[in-house]
């Protein structure tokens, strides 16, 4: 109980409050995901149909972010973007249960990844406004991990319905879609009710774009080309669970490997994110690009279940020590009032290579299978690597930038 306690302290209400509204969502969406790629290929999707649609509702995500954070700065509010992004999520789930066609999937998750789009970087700008700035890679490690939970729950849900079916079919899937608005829309009245503007000190951003821009600075511009290089080869947990499906897992068996992922990624989330605060993120973040490149020989090297599980496992621990890591990098190194801005851009950039990336990996399924799609994720992964350590030697400390005062 007393290390719970240690591990929380110096976190704001806010911090914890949208940690639960994560969790909640994703319970709601990992419900959907694991089981979509095999709803898709039950309706006549291929792989580079597959790639297509989880790519280009990723862009889609990721080209609003850029906006929604730049709003959320010259506003000087966040909260309303976040409402208004997990509402419009929780509204678009239902309506895969009237999908009877790859498009209409398509147009649902370009939906759904709007709201997406409109929540992400006001949300993690929120998280920085409400976090001391030498805990900040612990703030993030903490909401990821909380997150990454109710990707556990989500899957492990899916599996009494699956067993209950005498025989598991696309209407099995449908049924799974509509039980999973239910937690969508409970984040959504916690976010409402609990979640406050934190007060702002600092002045809001301008409109000058392009001079905010040269604020940013040359580190930021440089982590964001690692960023491009990186996240064109990060391939899809949709081709994880494609290679689960190739080695002969069932549907069962691919959801509980995939709940092992979630595990481990909740493990390694707040150790790592403590971690980056003590030495840097530029460490922790060329460990995680190693990570990868092992996950993906791993999996292109699957040929049963131990591989697979080594697999899942290895790429839980990549995201865990990467993702909240990114975000504190980034909040490290701009000023406070272009939090907002600089936290998107970084998912835009994320969002405008996963579309070729997934359309590229997609197609290498089809066309050479496991290899050609994680032996371009191993390609891309060493080529950032070598990047970042060229071109960010000085960066990845934190940066002496006001600290917005917590709401507790």
């Amino acid at each position: 109980m007393t290390t719970g306690k240690k591990l929380l302290t110096g976190l704001s209400t806010n911090v914890l409050v949208l940690g639960l509204v994560s969790l909640l969502t994703d319970v709601s969406s990992e419900m959907i995901y694991p089981i979509l790629p095999l709803f898709l290929t039950g309706i006549g999707a291929t792989g580079a149909v597959i790639g297509l649609i989880e790519g280009a509702a990723e862009t889609t995500a990721s080209l609003l972010k850029v906006v929604s954070g730049r709003l959320s700065d010259m506003l000087g509010k966040r909260k309303p973007f976040l409402t208004s992004g997990y509402g419009l999520s929780t509204v678009a789930k239902p309506l895969l249960f009237f999908a009877t066609s790859y498009w209409h999937v398509f147009a649902v998750r370009i939906l759904e990844r709007t709201g997406k789009g409109l929540r992400s970087a006001p949300r993690d700008a929120l998280i920085a406004d409400s976090t001391d700035k030498e805990i900040m890679g612990k703030a993030y490690g903490v909401h990821k991990a909380m997150d990454s939970t109710g990707a556990v729950i989500g899957p492990l849900l899916v599996v009494p319905v699956l067993l209950a079916a005498a025989t598991v079919t696309t209407d099995t899937y449908r049924s799974i879609f509509l039980l999973a608005t239910i937690p969508a829309a409970l984040a959504v009245g916690v976010l409402f009710l609990f979640v406050k503007e934190p007060e702002r000190k600092a002045p809001r951003a301008t409109g000058r774009m392009w001079k905010d821009v040269n604020r940013l600075g040359g580190g930021f511009w440089a982590l964001i080309a690692v960023v491009l290089i990186f996240f064109a080869g990060e391939i899809s947990y949709s081709f994880f669970v494609l290679q689960s499906q190739a080695q002969g897992m069932g549907t069962i068996a691919t959801i509980l490997l995939y709940t092992l992922f979630n595990a481990v990624f909740v493990l390694v989330s707040l150790p790592s994110g403590i971690y980056s605060d003590r030495v840097g993120r530029r460490p922790i973040l060329g460990l995680s690009f190693v990570l990868f490149a092992v996950t993906c020989l791993v999996m292109a090297s699957a040929d049963g279940l131990p591989l697979l599980i080594a697999g899942f496992m290895l790429y839980g621990v990549y995201k865990g020590m990467s993702e909240g890591a990114f975000k504190a990098f980034v909040v490290d190194m701009v000023p406070q009032d272009l939090r907002g801005t600089a936290l998107g851009v970084y998912h835009t950039a994320v969002g405008l290579v996963m579309l070729p990336g997934g359309l590229v990996a997609g197609l290498l399924w089809d066309a050479a299978g496991a290899w050609g799609t994680f032996g371009y994720g191993m390609t891309t992964s060493v080529l950032a690597l070598a990047l970042m350590l060229f071109f960010t030697r000085s960066a990845g400390r934190r940066v002496d930038v006001p600290s917005a005062p917590k709401v507790q």
